[in-house]
């Protein structure tokens, strides 16, 4: 009779579990899904499209190829974009193995200027995971102004300071303030000049209603109009 000891029985259980993780390493595909991750049906050509620079309030209309990779017609169920200022347009008719349609995008850079675009359109088809496309690109800065937000006096304070507001032009081009809406500003500058100052007359500021945003229009050929926030004093209680 074989006599088995403690040491005996400690290898052979390491044996035994050693068995039994490579039986289930193997059983498992050796740690990989057999599961294989599904891909889209089509492609865009890129995955990036850069537009520039844009000048504020303008459109650009862009158009990008999407391909059919699949072994059967794919059709474009819907192109969402993440933004109401791309609109994107394409066609309703199946895309055939291995060709290629075309999605138009119209995109609208805004009035901010000096800022960065960034948007996103994905593709839609049926039974198949969405594919995505990036627009980036930037506003054109071409006349500066600050602060563009302001601080009402209190009504408890008959003659209010003038408020000022500096603008400048970015791209050297002379200009003019054109308007201020609505009417608030002391005096009106017609010489054309790289700066400008707008001096917001509180007394006409009160007496349109006091609104919340003023817009300064320049004579600057590309650039917007350039809102101000106005911040109304509060009284405590």
């Amino acid at each position: 009779m074989q006599l088995i000891t403690s040491g005996d029985v400690g290898q052979q259980c390491l044996r035994g579990f050693a068995t039994i993780s490579v039986a289930l390493l193997f059983s498992c595909g050796g740690g990989e899904s057999s599961e294989q991750v599904s891909t889209s049906p089509i492609v865009f050509e890129t995955s990036i499209v850069n537009l520039g620079e844009m000048a504020p309030e303008a459109t650009q209309t862009l158009t990008v190829k999407v391909k059919n990779v699949s072994a059967s017609p794919q059709t474009i169920e819907n192109v969402i974009s993440d933004c109401s200022c791309a609109t994107p347009t394409w066609a309703d008719e199946p895309i055939a193995p291995g060709a290629t349609a075309e999605i138009g995008i119209t995109v609208e850079s805004g009035s901010k200027q000096g800022i960065k675009l960034s948007k996103r359109v994905t593709v839609i088809v049926k039974d198949a995971p969405p594919v995505s496309l990036g627009i980036e690109g930037s506003v054109q800065t071409f006349v500066t102004y600050g602060p563009d937000s302001i601080d009402a006096p209190s009504d408890a304070v008959a003659e209010p300071s003038k408020t000022e507001i500096a603008l400048e032009s970015a791209d050297s081009t002379l200009f003019t303030i054109n308007a201020v809406l609505p009417a608030v500003n002391l005096v009106q500058q017609q010489t054309p000049a790289l700066r400008q100052i707008v001096s917001i007359d509180w007394k006409k500021w009160r007496a349109s209603g006091r609104p919340m945003k003023i817009e300064i229009l320049t004579s600057h050929p590309k650039a917007p109009n350039l809102p101000v926030i106005v911040r109304r004093f509060i009284e405590s209680k």
